[in-house]
C-alpha cells in the first residue's frame, strides 16, 4: 500500500511532542510492515525509511503535495481542504463542546470516541526500542508530564510526596521547592527520559481531566514501571489492575503508593508489548485503511 501521511511539524520531535512522536512511530512502523510511506512534512524532517515531500510552514493545504500512485491520505488534524484519495483523520484532542467530526475520523481510545458520537479509536502505539526495561527498581516514583497544566495534578504529587515522604522527581517543568525529597529535573526526552521511566518504582498520573490517551501510561508500562492514576478519560483501559492502580481519592492514591510494591514490572511489560506497540497502532491502521478504500 502507498501512504501518505500529512504532518504539520518537522520531524523527529525534541522534548515534547506527543503528537509529532507518533506520526514518526506510524510511518516507521508501517515501513517495516513493508508498505510505502510518503511523509508531507516541513523542511528538514528525516525519517529513516520515508520519503518525504517537504512543505513551508504554516500550510493550510495539503492536497497539491500529495503523489498521485497514492492510496490513502492519513491527516492528524482535519483537513480544511479535502483530497480526491481515500482519506483518513486521526484526532489526538478532545474536541469542542458540540463540534461535530467527518465520518471517516477515529479517535485515540473507546473513552475518546465515544465522547464524541463515534466507536472508531486506535490505541496509540510506541516504539520499544526507545524505551528500557529494568526488573529492579529504584527509590524513587516519577511524575512526567507537563507542571504548568495543573489537570496533569503536580499538586497531588507534591501533596502525596509531603504526606508520604517518599522520594518524587518531577519532570516536565521547573519550580523551587526546599523539601530534600522532591526534586524537579526540568523536560527531559530521549535516552533520558527512557531511564527516569525504567528505574522508577512508579508513574504517578494523577489526572482530573478527561484524557483522550496518556502516552507516558504506556511509556511507563514498556519500561517495566506500573502507574497509579484516576478513573478519567482513558485510565480503565490503559492501567488494568494488574499493572498499576486507578484511584478516586488522596487516601485511595496514598494506600496504591505504599502497595506498588505487588505490581508486577513483567507484567506491566507484557500489557505494553501485547496492545500498545507502533506495530500494533500501525496494523490497526492498515485495517482503517483497507475499509476506506473498499
Amino acid at each position: 500500500m502507498k501512504i501518505t501521511q500529512i504532518s504539520h511539524y518537522k520531524l523527529p520531535v525534541k522534548n515534547y511532542g506527543g503528537i509529532q512522536r507518533i506520526i514518526e512511530w506510524l510511518s516507521k512502523a508501517l515501513v517495516q510492515l513493508g508498505h510505502t510511506v510518503y511523509l508531507v512534512s516541513q523542511k528538514g524532517t528525516d525519517i529513516p525509511g520515508t520519503i518525504l515531500i517537504p512543505t513551508p510552514k504554516n500550510v493550510t493545504d495539503y492536497t497539491p503535495y500529495i503523489p498521485h500512485d497514492t492510496d490513502v491520505v492519513h491527516y492528524h488534524s482535519t483537513p480544511l481542504v479535502f483530497p480526491d484519495k481515500p482519506f483518513l483523520v486521526t484526532i489526538h484532542g478532545n474536541g469542542k463542546p458540540d463540534e461535530k467530526f467527518l465520518p471517516n475520523t477515529v479517535f485515540l481510545s473507546r473513552n475518546h470516541a465515544a465522547r464524541h458520537d463515534s466507536n472508531r479509536y486506535v490505541y496509540n502505539g510506541i516504539d520499544p526500542d526507545e524505551f528500557i526495561y529494568k526488573d529492579n527498581k529504584d527509590d524513587y516514583i516519577l511524575f512526567l508530564s507537563k507542571v504548568s497544566r495543573s489537570i496533569k495534578g503536580v499538586d497531588t504529587a507534591v501533596e502525596l510526596a509531603k504526606k508520604l515522604n517518599f522520594k518524587l522527581i518531577i519532570a516536565g517543568g521547573r519550580r523551587l521547592n526546599f523539601r530534600k525529597n522532591i526534586k524537579y529535573v526540568g523536560e527531559v526526552d530521549g535516552r533520558d527520559k527512557a531511564i527516569l521511566l525504567a528505574g522508577a518504582k512508579a508513574l504517578l498520573f494523577p489526572i482530573r481531566w478527561k484524557e483522550p490517551f496518556g502516552l507516558v501510561v504506556t511509556e511507563a508500562h514498556i519500561s517495566g514501571t506500573p502507574v497509579i492514576t484516576t478513573n478519567w478519560g482513558a485510565m480503565p483501559e490503559l492501567v488494568p489492575e494488574d499493572v498499576g492502580y486507578r484511584c478516586d481519592s488522596i487516601d485511595e492514591l496514598a494506600h496504591a503508593i505504599e502497595s506498588i510494591e505487588r505490581i508486577s514490572p513483567s507484567n506491566c511489560r507484557k500489557w505494553a508489548l501485547q496492545n500498545f506497540t507502533s506495530e500494533v497502532m500501525a496494523r490497526s491502521y492498515l485495517r482503517e485503511y483497507e475499509n476506506l478504500i473498499r
